[in-house]
């Protein structure tokens, strides 16, 4: 789409989602939104970032040096969650100045008396789907706030085409009313790592498999563990199969697999959530990452491999596939067996397949571009706010 030029258009986005401790998949899409409407919008594009930090306890977000920060010291996040989540309808930017365009990264649309459009950010209907991976407590306010959010935002921005279709199917929003923001990588994941993973992190061995994520049902890190354990015995003692991320939630079968894995003298490594410094290094000097998961979004992590030069063996589920291209292998969901032989492929021929999938993976990788969400976005925006200040006058 041609770059919308000459709009003047004033952009707060919710970003709380980076005033956590550990930075979640949301957290991250949240930052590269924000500093991607800083960068990429066209001239007169004013973009700030607000969120709550109650008494200044938690660290304030890193973003664009251009981003304008709001922020809320009196008023805890979570009582006005709360209020949010029961109809409340407390609006959180009563001292704030008016803006074009509000939107909300996470799920939940929150009640505004200060702009003129609003967007959410649906990135998946996994609590429909999966309910039994979903966090107990948030999924009654998943299931009461997205539809809510879908009935009274403006516009509603979701990172695939699967999510989109799945979005139109369960709310009936139209077409026109959702906005696709692929996710490309952190330019980060293309520079070189600085550190020496397997001597940092204490690893058994020096060659490895990565996979990164919160540890929680939908990923499915049994089927991986249970594909690595099935690996020759030869391979196995070379090879570590490294899982980090946040602990997440409902964890206990992929913690006893975890736990019977390492009794049996298994390598498998749970380092834990890994600083964002340290990320690119994980994915660039794995032999291959790894995605199991049943259900998603989008994929980000196979992006993130790909734009680090590491081969990728992930479920063959159609979101994965538009993450994914042409330009790794897929094995069938639930299927060790399946798993396994992928990644022993590429550990078999780990030369051939970097050298057979290169032209694959930048072809693939040429087609997702904040650049390109951007565009998107301001057009859907300018178009939106337009016909709102048309209804109204």
């Amino acid at each position: 789409m041609k770059t919308v030029y000459n709009i003047r258009m004033k952009i707060r986005i919710e970003t709380a989602a980076l005033t956590a401790p550990n930075i979640s998949g949301v957290g991250h899409y949240t930052r590269m939104l924000t500093n991607s409407l800083a960068l990429y919008s066209p001239p007169g594009t004013e973009v700030s970032a607000f969120y709550f930090n109650f008494l200044s306890k938690h660290r304030d977000p890193i973003l664009n040096s251009s981003i304008k920060h709001e922020k809320h010291t009196l008023i805890p996040q979570r009582l006005f969650a709360k209020l949010q989540s029961y109809g409340l309808p407390l609006p959180y930017d009563l001292l704030s100045s008016p803006v074009d365009v509000a939107i909300f990264p996470n799920f939940d649309r929150w009640t505004t008396s200060k702009a003129t459009i609003t967007a959410v950010v649906i990135h998946d209907l996994g609590y429909l789907y999966f309910p039994e991976t979903i966090e107990q407590r948030n999924l009654a306010h998943l299931r009461r706030r997205v539809a809510h959010a879908t009935r009274v935002a403006d516009l509603i921005i979701t990172v695939s085409e699967s999510v989109k279709a799945e979005i139109i199917t369960e709310y009936g929003v139209p077409a026109s009313k959702i906005i696709v923001t692929p996710i490309p990588a952190d330019p980060i994941y293309s520079q070189p790592g600085t550190i020496d993973v397997a001597a940092k992190y204490n690893l058994p061995t020096k060659r490895y498999i990565f996979s990164i994520g919160n540890l929680e049902p939908r990923k499915d890190l049994p089927t991986m563990i249970a594909a690595f354990r099935a690996l020759p015995e030869k391979v196995r003692k070379q090879y570590s199969l490294v899982l980090a991320g946040g602990r997440g939630w409902k964890t206990e079968a992929t913690e006893r697999a975890i736990a019977e894995a390492q009794a049996a003298g298994e390598h498998v490594i749970r380092p834990g959530y890994i600083p964002q410094e340290d990320v690119p290094a994980f994915y660039q000097q794995a032999d291959l990452f790894c995605m199991s998961s049943i259900y998603e979004g989008f994929g980000m992590p196979i992006v993130e491999a790909l734009t680090s030069g590491t081969p990728v063996v992930a479920s063959n589920i159609p979101v994965l596939r538009e993450a994914g291209g042409n330009a790794i292998l897929y094995a069938q969901p639930r299927n060790p067996d399946d798993f396994m032989k992928k990644m022993l492929f590429i550990i078999a021929n780990p030369q051939k397949v970097r050298l057979d999938m290169k032209t694959a993976v930048q072809a693939h990788l040429n087609t997702i571009s904040w650049q390109n969400n951007t565009d998107h976005l301001i057009a859907a925006f300018k178009e939106a706010v337009a016909a709102k200040k048309h209804r109204t006058n």
